[in-house]
C-alpha cells in the first residue's frame, strides 16, 4: 500500500485516577485542540481490579464526549473502544446518535468485545458468547440509525418500530470502527464495520491482519475498512530510548516518526496516541502533548 490518503492524529483521553478530575480532562481536551490534534478517543470501562494499579473513575463514554463536544470545535470524538455489550442496543443506538447530533456528525464509533469478566458479572450480562451478542446489537445500530423503520430479528434482540429519531448527521450512520487485534475482530471489522482499530500491534503483525481483513472484505463484497492504530501507554521523549521493550508510538522522536512511517507504509490513515503514562502527572501529560505537537506532527503529516 501507499500513502495516498491524508494521515489524521488523535490523542486518548487520560483516565488513571490520579489523572481523572473533570477540570484536568478538560484542560488536556481543549489543549489537545489549541495544539492541532484531529481527535480526542475516550476509553471505556466499568471498573477493573483494585487501585492502585488500576483506575477505578470511569466516565460514562457518550455523556462525557457529549460534555466535551463544544471545547473542541472540529476534533473527531471517538470511542476507544464502546464495549458494546454493556448497553443494551436500543439504548446504545439512541444515545450514540444523539452524541453525532450534538457534535455536528463529528462521531467515530469504536466498538469493542471487552476483557474483564468481573465487569459483565457486575452487569449481569454472559462473558461467554459476547461476539454473537455483538454482531447482532451492532445490526440492530444500523437498523436504528438509517432510514425507514428499524427492524431487525436476531437470537439474542428483536426490534420493530416506525421511523425513529432523532437520525445521526453521519451519513449513512457513524462509522463504526472495529478495536480488538484477533482473527474475530478483524473478522467482525470486514463483515460489519467500517474500520479497523487495534491497539498496540507492532508493524510487522498488523500487515498479516490487515492483509487478513482486505482479503474477508472482498469475500463479503464491501469495501476494505478504513486502517487506524491505537498505541499503548508510554513516554516520548526527544533522545532515543535504547531497549527492547520499546513500544510503537513510545520513546524517541524519531523512533516514533519512524512508527508512523511503517504503519503509513500499511495504509494506516488515523494514528491515536496514548500519552497519559500512569505514572505521570496531568501536568506532565500536557508536556508530552507539547512535544508531540511540535517535534512529531509536523513530520508525520
Amino acid at each position: 500500500m501507499t500513502r495516498s490518503e491524508p494521515a489524521t492524529f488523535g490523542v486518548a483521553m487520560p483516565f488513571y485516577d490520579h489523572q481523572a478530575d473533570y477540570e484536568s480532562l478538560l484542560t488536556f481536551a481543549r489543549r489537545a485542540h489549541e495544539l492541532g490534534f484531529d481527535g480526542l478517543w475516550v476509553s471505556d470501562h466499568l471498573v477493573v481490579g483494585p487501585p492502585p494499579e488500576n483506575s477505578r473513575t470511569w466516565y460514562d463514554v457518550p455523556t462525557l464526549l457529549a460534555g466535551l463536544a463544544a471545547h473542541v470545535p472540529g476534533m473527531t470524538l471517538g470511542t476507544d473502544v464502546l464495549i458494546v455489550p454493556y448497553r443494551h442496543p436500543f439504548l446504545a443506538a439512541k444515545m450514540l446518535a444523539t452524541l453525532d447530533v450534538i457534535s455536528g456528525g463529528r462521531l467515530i464509533v469504536g466498538v469493542g468485545a471487552g476483557h474483564s469478566q468481573h465487569e459483565f458479572d457486575v452487569l449481569d450480562a454472559p462473558f461467554a458468547g459476547r461476539g454473537e451478542v455483538i454482531d447482532e446489537y451492532l445490526q440492530l445500530w444500523k437498523a436504528v440509525w438509517t432510514d425507514g423503520p428499524a427492524v431487525f430479528t436476531g437470537k439474542h434482540v428483536r426490534l420493530d418500530e416506525p421511523e425513529l429519531g432523532p437520525r445521526p448527521i453521519s451519513k449513512p450512520h457513524p462509522p463504526i470502527w472495529v478495536g480488538g487485534n484477533g482473527p474475530a475482530a478483524i473478522r467482525r471489522a470486514a463483515t460489519h464495520g467500517d474500520g479497523w482499530h487495534p491497539l498496540a500491534l507492532p508493524p510487522e503483525v498488523y500487515a498479516a491482519g490487515a492483509a487478513q481483513l482486505a482479503e474477508l472484505a472482498d469475500r463479503a463484497g464491501r469495501p476494505t475498512p478504513t486502517l487506524s492504530y491505537s498505541g499503548y501507554f508510554g513516554e516520548i521523549t526527544p533522545k532515543p530510548v535504547d531497549t527492547d521493550r520499546r513500544v510503537p508510538l513510545t520513546g524517541g522522536v524519531q523512533q516514533v516518526l519512524d512508527d508512523i512511517g511503517a504503519y503509513r507504509d500499511l495504509g494506516v490513515t488515523n494514528v491515536v496516541f496514548r500519552l497519559a503514562a500512569p505514572h505521570l502527572t496531568s501536568d506532565q501529560i500536557l508536556d508530552q502533548l507539547e512535544l508531540v505537537a511540535t517535534d512529531v506532527l509536523p513530520h508525520a503529516r
